[in-house]
């Protein structure tokens, strides 16, 4: 492509230094795409060294929050069509880099998968200086109840309750408080797969140490066999393709007349569906929902009764 001259409005890839003081991945990984190209990242997949320059492939959305962010147009296209124009555009190297990430994606299994969400989640919400930043939440205490507390929407009495990826225990400690408010009494449980998330969530609470473990939400059981009265699951804890999977595992957890709630949060400005139109799309019968949304956050949660 020599001698090509680039116009305005050629495709690139969003790209950029890691400043000093950074972390490649929790800080810059993160950074990076939201100052470049307003995009906010949810998973982070590096495979390819070029040189000096490291290419991720990245899971989010669009972003229209209070970070500082870029305001351009996204390109939306399938992957060869997006390295076809970008050669094009006398970018080969991005070319190249658009194919063989999709060559890594595909290949990956759902190992390689967890293993990515847990060194990018683990480390980045252990050194979160509150409770609400140690659960992955970037506000404060009256943000976290005003995005976070439609979950007790869904709760329809007395019982156990089970959160499965409960990171460091704040969404459990929260929903009994939520739930004692209305008349409710729960006896939390939780779940992690990130050990650190667990130990952390142990320290936090430790009358509750008992009853917080190491598992993976697609396929953990508890060892004595119980059931909950409710249990509550995110749609990302897995693959896009293995959310059936989890749906229909965390269902047979739930105890006969007890009640499964599944959660699902969107970027600030982002085009992702509810919860309940994902659920609705995997073939589930939706019982009921609940939403809300604060400066720029929104999240919804959607029951399925036992």
């Amino acid at each position: 492509m020599r001698g090509r001259t680039r116009r305005a409005g050629d495709p690139r890839l969003p790209g950029g230094p890691v400043r000093p003081g950074e972390h490649w991945l929790l800080d810059a990984a993160l950074r990076i795409p939201l100052e470049r190209a307003g995009f906010k990242a949810q998973r982070v997949h590096p495979f390819a060294v070029d040189g000096d320059h490291l290419y991720v492939w990245l899971d989010g959305d669009r972003y229209a929050g209070r970070r500082p962010h870029a305001r351009v147009a996204l390109l939306t296209a399938p992957a060869d069509v997006l390295a076809e124009r970008l050669g094009a555009a006398g970018r080969p190297g991005q070319a190249r880099a658009v194919r063989d990430g999709v060559r890594s994606l595909q290949g990956q299994d759902d190992a390689s998968w967890y293993a990515d969400a847990v060194r990018l989640l683990e480390p980045a919400y252990l050194r979160g200086d509150t409770p609400q930043a140690g659960s992955g939440f970037g506000g404060d205490a009256a943000e976290w109840r005003a995005v976070r507390g439609m979950i007790v929407d869904g709760v329809r009495g007395d019982g156990t309750f089970l959160d499965l990826g409960c990171t460091n225990g704040l969404l459990m400690e929260s929903v009994v408080a939520w739930a004692a408010e209305r008349g409710h009494r729960l006896e939390p449980y939780g779940v992690d797969l990130a050990p650190g998330l667990v130990a952390l969530a142990q320290r936090r609470l430790p009358h509750w140490a008992d009853r917080i473990e190491v598992g993976n939400a697609v396929d953990w059981r508890p060892a004595d066999s119980r059931r909950f009265d409710h249990v509550h699951v995110l749609l990302d804890l897995v693959p896009t393709a293995r959310r059936g999977d989890l749906v229909r595992h965390a269902r047979e957890l739930v105890a006969p007349g007890g009640r499964l709630l599944v959660s699902h949060y969107q970027a600030a400005g982002g085009t992702d569906l509810t919860v309940a139109e994902h659920l609705r799309q995997l073939g589930f019968r939706v019982d009921g929902s609940s939403a809300a949304a604060v400066d720029g956050r929104s999240g919804s949660t959607a029951w399925l009764d036992g």
